[in-house]
Formats: C-alpha cells, sequence, structure tokens
C-alpha cells in the first residue's frame, strides 16, 4: 500500500538511519496487502520503535460502512503493476514508496490538503487478477502544477466500501485486511466491486511499527 499516509517522517529528528534501512522492508509488506491472498503466509520481520502517535486509533472495521464519495485529485508517483508480480516480493511498489519517501519527491507536490499519504487503485485490465495502475501521492486542491516525472489520478465518485485496519505492525496488519476483503462476497462488501478506482488512505505516522490503514472500494 504510504508514506501513503506515512508522513514526512524521514526528514523528522525521530526518523533515525536504522529506520531509513528497515523502511524498504516494512514498505515492501505493507504496500502489498492487496496482492496477498489467504493462503500466502506473510513472514516476520522486525520494525524499529519510535514515539508512539499521539491521536487514538480508529476501531477496525468487522463489516463495512458504505459512503458517497465525492471525486478528488491526488498528485504522485506511478507505476504499472500486477498482484501476481507483488506477491512474489520483486514488484515495483516498494522500490516507488523507497524512492518517494527517501527522496522526498513527493514534497515538491503543490496545493496539497493534508500531510497524509493517498494510494489510489486505477485503470483496471480486469479486477484484482489483471494489471492496474498504483499512484502513491497527496490529495490536491488543484492539479493545475505537476511536478516533471508525476501524475494526476482522479478518484471517482460515488460509493465506496470502507474498511479499517487493525492498528499495529504494518507488514501483519495491512496483508490481514485485504486478505479479508479477498475472502468476502458482494453481500459482505457493500455492492459488487467496480474496479474503477480504489484507494487507501493513511493519517500522519509518527510510529512505522504501529501503523492503521483505511480502504476504500469503489462499488458499482
Amino acid at each position: 500500500m504510504n508514506c501513503a499516509g506515512l508522513l514526512c517522517v524521514y526528514c523528522s529528528p525521530m526518523f533515525s538511519a536504522t529506520a531509513k534501512i528497515a523502511l524498504p522492508v516494512v514498505l515492501a509488506l505493507a504496500t502489498t496487502g492487496l496482492a496477498q491472498n489467504p493462503s500466502t503466509p506473510t513472514p516476520a520481520q522486525t520494525v524499529p520503535a519510535a514515539t508512539p502517535a499521539p491521536a487514538a486509533p480508529a476501531a477496525p472495521s468487522a463489516a463495512p460502512k458504505v459512503e458517497d464519495q465525492d471525486s478528488f485529485i491526488i498528485v504522485g508517483v506511478t507505476v504499472r503493476t500486477n498482484n501476481t508480480k507483488e506477491a512474489t516480493g520483486q514488484g515495483d511498489i516498494p522500490g516507488l514508496w523507497q524512492n518517494a519517501v527517501q527522496n522526498g519527491t513527493l514534497e515538491q507536490i503543490p496545493n496539497k490538503t493534508g500531510d497524509g499519504y493517498v494510494v489510489v487503485y486505477s485503470d483496471y485490465a480486469t479486477d484484482n487478477t489483471g494489471d492496474y495502475t498504483y499512484t502513491l501521492g497527496y490529495r490536491v486542491t488543484s492539479a493545475d502544477k505537476i511536478p516533471d516525472g508525476m501524475v494526476a489520478r482522479t478518484v471517482r465518485a460515488g460509493k465506496y466500501s470502507v474498511f479499517v485496519s487493525e492498528t499495529g505492525p504494518p507488514q501483519e496488519v495491512i496483508p490481514a485486511l485485504w486478505q479479508r476483503i479477498a475472502q468476502m462476497t458482494p453481500q459482505q462488501l457493500g455492492g459488487a466491486r467496480a474496479y474503477q478506482t480504489d484507494f487507501e488512505t493513511y493519517g500522519a505516522i509518527v510510529d512505522w511499527g504501529n501503523m492503521q490503514m483505511f480502504a476504500h472500494l469503489g462499488l458499482k
């Protein structure tokens, strides 16, 4: 899946050299949650400790909440990929995150609204078994100025089923949420998935081992 909701921690004093080294491992697991399936075990990893976040996390959702979502735009970096490739551990998503976070790429984005990263899944070739476009960035008020090497993506307006992960190590809680979603029927999801735009949102994270993600699934 950010930082997607991974605020600009890398430039904060609390973001140590140790955390920078561990970041690719955390992101490799955290951002491939969509590619996991219920039979795929998740290897244990060690995540460096950091200062706990002051805000209380949202309660995880056993059932989704269906919401009417207005259209919005994000600007960020992007890659075309698929779940089969990402599940091998040799996918493109971890490198996209690593470069964006460590190089401060996303901090060039103008017209940002908030510090929480957003990931948009779009341009599905078929469904979650085919290719899709993965874009990591910030929500913006205007995409009239897009930095070189970045793109704008529009999240379609409509009904979205919203799930909340547990709070904890990203390599555990993010794949666990997507695995649970993968096992659910359209009735349990609140409707059939549209496979037009889905997105993830993250709050400002100050503890890399204690994260939470919101998954928004577009419905027909």
